[in-house]
């Protein structure tokens, strides 16, 4: 059930990344003037923080689950993982807090603006990170080898 909780929250929470780094920023600053798009994604980022808090505390309460009942260290580093990313996407929101009140064409906005997208990147990094971990720890538990041969079909 934790695995399963941590793959659903990390796995939104990859997705929106993703999506919005992709597709809708450069969507919205190839439309609009730099200012608009600002004030627009301003707008926009509180619900695509809180999607990521909570989507990531599924995947912190998931990989908690997963560490103390599978009793596995790699699930230590899937919560670890977990918690970093977690961390990392508070410390943004408290950026974006501060972004508010300032003008969209100050030098500090800009500064913590670069700042938020670095982060993202890097939570996004971390969460793909934690996905080949995982993938790879399911995959040499489970005893998954290449045979040495390949079976015959025996022929009536």
């Amino acid at each position: 059930m934790g695995r399963f909780l941590w793959r659903i929250g990390s796995g939104i929470w990859l997705g929106a990344i993703l999506f919005f780094s992709l597709v809708v920023a450069p969507a919205i600053f190839l439309e609009l003037p730099l200012s608009q798009a600002s004030h627009l994604l301003i707008r926009i980022f509180p619900a695509y923080y809180a999607m990521g808090l909570w989507s990531g505390g599924l995947a912190l309460v998931g990989s908690v689950l997963y560490a103390w009942y599978s009793r596995e260290h790699s699930g230590w580093l899937l919560f670890a993982q977990s918690l970093l990313a977690w961390l990392l996407i508070v410390y943004v929101e408290r950026l974006l807090t501060i972004m508010k009140r300032l003008s969209t064409t100050s030098s500090r906005f800009a500064h913590l603006h670069g700042e938020s997208v670095m982060i993202n990147t890097v939570i996004g990094i971390i969460l793909l990170a934690g996905f080949f971990l995982e993938s790879w720890v399911v995959k040499f538990r489970s005893g998954c080898r290449t045979p040495n041969r390949i079976p015959r079909i025996k022929e009536p």
